[in-house]
């Protein structure tokens, strides 16, 4: 009995692989901003044909993350090319993830009506 093929299954095997092809790239890069970036989650289109990278960092220098993002994407995008195995690779573009940012203010939300 074959198992039923569960929505998504390459999808959900790719998404982990460029993952860590990017997270790799970011560490490897010469511009220390994207050292200090991390990847929080990705999203490929079922063709495979577009990937968004959510990628956040702990500095708060979003609009330096952002440039350096915009200015590594093509050589980001040819390892990707050189380092994934399917038969069409996904244009990449990278969204900031503003989730650990939100966190913090909410933290600091709750500190302050704690204090009073």
């Amino acid at each position: 009995m074959m198992k039923k093929q569960t929505r998504g299954g390459r999808i959900n095997r790719i998404n982990p692989q460029i993952h860590q092809i990017i997270s790799q790239e970011l560490l490897r890069s010469s511009d220390p901003n994207l050292n200090k970036a991390t990847v929080t989650h990705v999203s490929t289109s079922p063709d495979l044909k577009r990937c968004t990278i959510y990628v956040s960092s702990l500095e708060n220098a979003k609009g330096t993350l952002s440039k350096a993002l915009d200015k590594n994407r093509g050589k980001i995008q040819k390892e990707l090319g050189s380092q994934l195995t399917t038969k069409f690779i996904p244009k990449i573009q990278f969204e900031i993830d503003f989730t650990f940012e939100n966190a913090d203010k909410l933290n600091e939300l709750i500190y302050k009506a704690n204090e009073k």
